[in-house]
């Protein structure tokens, strides 16, 4: 009995030990609590389009608005807060924000379709009725939010490559976008990243990374034109 008292004191003395660990960071490790804030300039490019059926008696008209746009954030900011386990990897939520200036190009194409009398219908393109081509400035606010994971593969804090690390999430995006004419879209997405973080204290870093985001966009789209993208350079700042 005395034996099976031991072991378990042991047991339980082990398991505080562990947690104790775990809950308090090591110097220059990740482990317990989790912070990152990003600044960084980026760049979007997307395809969009948005179409609209017209039915009646005797014909069906189509219509494609198409956008076309290109533009930078000088203010694109990126928040993720979480957990470290094993000073490998973090899990964490992401949420982010930026306002893009840039230019948008806009175009139309127009389709009738006809239909006999046995079923047999026929579409085809009416750029009678298109609008003409233009160009203009746009105003892109854009936000994400998700949920990923950041490795730090190297552990050894002597070694040069400690703090490299890579990561990503999936989430949802949102952007409305101003132009002379307004449109917006959304959509399941993802987010790549890889960089490089430098030690200043014993629990905060610095670093840079390189990141890619793709979204499938889903509002009144066509295939050809649903594409939308992001390249970022940023600056980090991480605790934990």
């Amino acid at each position: 009995m005395k034996k099976l008292i031991a072991i378990l004191v042991l047991c339980f003395a082990g398991l505080t030990f562990a947690q104790s660990s775990i809950a308090t960071p090591a110097p220059r490790e990740h482990r317990g609590f989790y912070s990152n804030a990003s600044f960084g300039l980026n760049l979007n490019l997307f395809d969009n389009s948005m179409e609209d059926i017209n039915e009646y008696d005797d014909r069906t008209e189509r219509s494609i608005d198409f956008y076309e746009y290109y533009g930078f954030s000088f203010f694109h900011s990126e928040f993720k807060f979480g957990y470290a386990l094993g000073n490998v990897v973090a899990f964490h939520l992401v949420f982010n924000m930026g306002i893009y200036l840039g230019t948008v190009d806009y175009h139309e194409e127009n389709f009738t379709t006809t239909c006999t009398k046995d079923g047999f219908c026929h579409e085809v393109r009416d750029p009678g009725r298109d609008e003409i081509p233009s160009s203009s400035d746009g105003y892109n606010f854009r936000t994400y939010i998700g949920f990923g994971s950041t490795f730090y593969p190297f552990r050894d804090k002597n070694s040069p490559l400690n703090g490299f690390f890579f990561g990503g999430s999936f989430g949802y995006t949102l952007f409305v976008m101003a132009s002379s004419d307004a449109t917006g879209n959304g959509g399941i997405g993802f987010q790549l990243e890889l960089g490089k973080e430098w030690w200043v204290s014993d629990h905060f870093s610095i670093g840079l990374g390189l990141g890619f985001a793709h979204n499938g966009l889903v509002w009144k789209t066509v295939d050809s034109h649903r594409s939308d993208n992001v390249l970022s350079l940023s600056f980090r700042l991480t605790r934990g």
